[in-house]
């Protein structure tokens, strides 16, 4: 892949310094360990290497074993020889991986554990600046209008008028984290109020990308190569083939018989235009179908299914083959066991329909229901016992799943009277809007329809294809600024919804032209920036991911089970609460700084969390879990806290769905993969616990 062209106003110095993400800590180690940061004991010292360093056998020998940069290596011992420090290095927290020495100049040093991603710029936000100072920062959130303040900046450069306080812009395109993997790690921070009152985090990041293994480059030939060349790129014209597709994930149950016909009378009339617009190679449409889980056996054998593909989008050949496929769907003959549904799994074999991923750069899934989804807050009348998701997520878990596939979701929910009656309206669109606030332009993209009024839906559906449709049949416009999808109050749905669809196609479009033209993230140097757009503060320029090794996380999982175990056991007992809390708050905590902890013999006890500030020293983030005090936990009562141990069983859900995702994992220390558990997943820090 070819280097990112930053607008840049002043070269990087000679020193390209390389900085990489530590990883927590590893495992425990009985005989000589790597060193301890002052005043800790329980996280180790570690250094990334800088392009060209090289591996001595004693402190002040010359190099004989170049290092690949960017590797993060443990330190073992510091020594001084000819006035320079060297520091004894290796790969692992054990004593048989220790390579040597090396100068501490030729490394820099990390102690935190969290890297941020650039979010996608089709929210609306401006591009982000890369500040030489704090101080640079602090001036614009200061002035009275940060928006104009910062644009100014950014106009300056894009038009060749170097400024010193910039020290580069974000790339056009965004950078898909997911396919290439780039760490913009924190240094330093600062908590901060702009002058127009908003909450602002001033960030001291250091920007780094990991070498292109096709560049086949030695560590020497990357620290010689030229920096990005200045100026203001151009934005590129969109590539084909770019190609967009639409699952409709629709309830099939017995009150949604009119809306599964139109749904399908609706992709036969898009089929019609899509062929009349010559974009039957650029646009398909599928349909997955969802009920619920039926406990009488009898009555699950009458649903046939809780989530079933019809029609995958990237098997359509035209609008006869899709009505050919969904023909045998129709809403169930059999009332599910209660008014809830299981959306959620319908969703989830959308996302993993096979093959849409790799052919359609632009992907919609659009929920069709008129009732709430099942997710633990319900309970079976007859037992009492909570009826969950057969997925076991959540919406919040399910968003954020569809926000690493690069998948935009949307809510028609049919607001029938019959869901009024049932009181289910309000709590359905409480998990709506939360599953449909998709990452890419941070909005929600909820349509309630009024009375369940079947034109109202087929008017929606109609505006939502059909402004996709005309998306793709349109050229994109090189050097268009990317659509804000937040429209005014009163604004009538038809438009709610063309934003919605113009901003997250977008948000595709960016993403689609950084994997093709292999747009990367700005090379290695420090800055400051915020965390927040200046114009627009409710708009994040960045997301938090902390990085985990297969082992943590696996030990994680396993922790987790083993408190929401002991949690189920004794939350009725006499002094339960006291002791549930005793062992979910030390170990949690414990776990956090040492994800080895959780497999050791030795006590845990609330005192234990004098751990998490050392963890937490110096970090802008926390962990709401680990921030829960006996307090609050004893005055949530049973109920409140049966929820907050369900939360952790999605999580332990979510941690094996990571696990087994193959394509995300990460090899840091790159080893060519020699050693599997050092890999590490990029996991959203809210779904640490």
């Amino acid at each position: 892949m070819k280097p990112v062209t930053l607008r840049r106003s002043q070269r990087p110095g000679p020193w390209r310094a390389a900085l990489l993400l530590a990883l927590l800590t590893g495992a425990w180690v009985a005989s000589a360990e790597p060193l301890h940061p002052a005043g800790k004991r329980d996280l180790y010292e570690r250094v990334l290497t800088h392009p060209g360093a090289m591996v001595a056998a004693t402190p002040g020998g010359p190099g004989r074993d170049p290092l690949k940069a960017l590797s993060r290596l443990y330190v073992y011992a510091r020594e001084t020889a000819d006035g320079q420090e060297w520091l004894r290095v290796g790969t692992g927290t054990r004593e048989e991986s220790v390579l040597g020495w090396l100068p501490t100049r030729r490394t820099t040093p990390w102690r935190q554990q969290l890297t941020l991603a650039f979010t996608n710029r089709a929210a609306g936000r401006a591009p982000m600046l890369f500040l030489r100072g704090a101080d640079d920062l602090r001036a614009i959130l200061d002035s009275p209008a940060p928006g104009p303040a910062a644009a100014a900046l950014r106009d300056s450069v894009a038009q060749g008028r170097p400024d010193p306080r910039v020290l580069a812009v974000e790339p056009f395109n965004f950078i898909d984290l997911s396919r290439h993997f780039y760490l913009l790690p924190i240094l330093d921070f600062a908590e901060y109020r702009a002058a127009t009152g908003d909450k602002v985090r001033a960030l001291k990041v250091a920007s780094v990308t990991l070498p292109d293994p096709a560049a086949n480059q030695n560590p020497s030939d990357q620290a010689a190569s030229a920096p990005p060349t200045p100026g203001a790129p151009a934005a590129p014209a969109l590539p084909t083939p770019y190609r967009a597709a639409v699952i409709f994930v629709i309830d099939s149950t017995l009150s949604m018989g009119p809306y599964i016909a139109q749904t399908k009378a609706a992709v036969a009339r898009f089929y019609q235009q899509v062929r009349a617009a010559g974009l039957l190679d650029r646009v398909a449409f599928g349909l997955v179908a969802f009920r619920a889980a039926a406990g009488d056996p009898a009555k699950a054998a009458g649903l046939e299914f809780i989530a079933r593909t019809y029609a995958n989008p990237a098997e359509i050949k035209d609008g006869r083959d899709f009505l050919r496929r969904v023909r045998t769907l129709d809403e169930a003959r059999v009332a599910t066991d209660r008014f809830d549904e299981d959306p959620y799994a319908g969703i989830q074999a959308a996302l993993d329909t096979p093959d849409w991923r790799q052919r359609f750069a632009e992907r919609h899934i659009i929920l069709i229901t008129d009732a709430g989804a099942l997710d633990g807050s319900q309970r079976d009348p007859a037992t009492g016992q909570r009826v969950q998701s057969s997925t076991g997520l959540d919406a919040a878990r399910l968003r954020s799943l569809a926000g690493e596939a690069g998948t935009s979701i949307a809510v028609l929910h049919l607001l029938t009277p019959e869901a009024r009656r049932q009181g289910n309206t309000e709590p359905a669109a409480a998990q709506y809007r939360t599953l449909s606030r998709n990452a890419v332009n941070q909005e929600t993209a909820y349509f309630p329809i009024d009375e369940g009024s079947v034109r109202a839906f087929t008017a929606a559906i109609d505006t939502y294809a059909g402004r996709l449709i005309e998306n793709l049949a349109r050229p994109a416009a090189p050097g268009q600024p990317p659509p804000g999808a937040a429209t005014p109050a009163g604004t009538d749905q038809a438009a709610q919804i063309r934003a919605i669809v113009d901003s997250l196609g977008h948000a595709a479009r960016l993403a689609y032209l950084g994997q093709v033209e292999g747009t990367r993230a700005p090379e290695v140097f420090e800055a400051w920036i915020s965390d927040r757009d200046f114009a627009d503060p409710s708009r994040y320029a960045v997301d938090v991911r902390v990085l985990l090794t297969k082992d943590q996380l696996s030990d994680l999982q396993q922790v987790l089970k083993g408190i929401v175990e002991a949690a189920e056991a004794d939350l009725n007992a006499e002094q339960g609460t006291r002791s549930f809390f005793d062992r979910l708050a030390s170990v949690a905590a414990r776990f956090s700084v040492d994800p080895q902890a959780g497999s050791r013999d030795q006590s845990t006890r609330l005192a234990d969390l004098g751990l998490l500030g050392e963890y937490l020293q110096g970090l802008p983030y926390k962990s709401d879990v680990l921030a829960l005090t006996q307090d609050t936990w004893t005055r949530w009562g049973a109920m409140r806290q049966y929820e907050f141990i369900d939360q952790l069983n999605k999580k332990i859900r979510r941690y094996g769905l990571y696990y087994a995702d193959q394509d995300k994992w990460v090899d840091l220390a790159q080893s060519g993969g020699r050693d599997q558990s050092e890999l590490v997943y990029p996991i959203p820090l809210g779904d640490l616990p």
